[in-house]
């Protein structure tokens, strides 16, 4: 395999560039690099939004994710409802005040995105976007 292939699949680089882009959202919030991923994970989330869902991203172990939406619930930016059907289970959303937060969470992954696909075709993209889905599968295939 190539280094820029390795590179990229292992995502050193891609923290790095994100780590540098949200530091400021970090500081002025008081968030935890976990704290910004879940909060983007619950705007996208829909129904999916348990501890166990934010689980099979893979990213986090479960104790981090329960200190995490602590953190945001303590923060005003995360609401816990408890699951009617199952007690154990809590629903997590986003608050009114988790607004403003995710506009610069949103503006910043804009400009990610934007500078990882600067020169890269729609073609190129449909392509990537093809043969990262198989590799996924494939890794889920195993684990």
């Amino acid at each position: 395999m190539n280094y820029a292939l390795d590179t990229l699949l292992y995502g050193m680089q891609f923290r790095k560039l994100m780590e540098k882009e949200m530091q400021p959202i970090e500081t002025e919030y008081g968030l935890y690099k976990i704290d910004v991923q879940i909060l983007l994970y619950l705007k996208r989330a829909g129904e999916q939004n348990t501890s166990k869902d934010i689980m099979q991203m893979n990213m986090f172990t479960r104790g981090h994710i329960s200190q995490s939406l602590s953190r945001l619930q303590k923060k005003g930016l995360v609401r816990m409802e408890q699951d009617q059907e199952d007690r154990r289970c809590t629903h997590n959303y986003l608050t009114e005040d988790a607004s403003a937060v995710i506009r610069k969470i949103e503006k910043i992954s804009k400009k990610i995105r934007e500078i990882i696909l600067d020169g890269v075709t729609q073609e190129e993209q449909k392509v990537f976007a093809s043969v990262a889905q198989k590799m996924t599968h494939n890794i889920e295939k195993v684990l």
